[in-house]
């Protein structure tokens, strides 16, 4: 008989890899911030989309660290069905925070209108998202 999973009742702990993905993104988001602030790119008083963009993908990479401990909220094109594909689809958010918080270091850094950035935040999320679909799949 097989036993049914349910994942409203899957509970996430704090795990050394956790807390790397999460201190790893505070960092890349506390000197994004600091450049930003250093180098007069935050100028307040001229508010653009190109800062606002970057304030919201800011907020979307913590949003998404958050996510990883509520698995039930995590939605990658499948129905989650056993515990290792929880732990996969955990680690793919929490990666995917992480290329969101560099790509917010990537635009303060060069440049928030460079076409170049946003082609390669498309691509690498996109390619993310699809790559860790599979393997979520394949779990078993």
């Amino acid at each position: 008989m097989e036993e049914k999973f349910e994942l409203d009742q899957v509970k996430v702990h704090r795990t050394i890899e956790g807390n790397i993905f999460e201190v790893a993104t505070a960092v890349i988001l506390i000197v994004t911030y600091a450049i930003a602030i250093a180098t007069k790119f935050f100028d307040l008083a001229n508010m653009m989309g190109k800062h606002v963009g970057i304030i919201i993908i800011s907020f979307v990479s913590v949003m998404l660290l958050i996510a990883a401990y509520t698995p039930k909220h995590i939605h990658l094109g499948q129905k989650i069905k056993n515990i290792r594909q929880v732990e996969m689809a955990i680690r793919t958010v929490r990666i995917m925070a992480v290329e969101l918080a560099l790509f917010c270091l990537l635009m303060v850094a060069v440049s928030p209108d460079n076409p170049i950035i946003h082609t390669a935040l498309c691509v690498t999320v996109v390619a993310t998202t699809f790559i860790s679909s599979i393997l979520i799949r394949k779990a078993k």
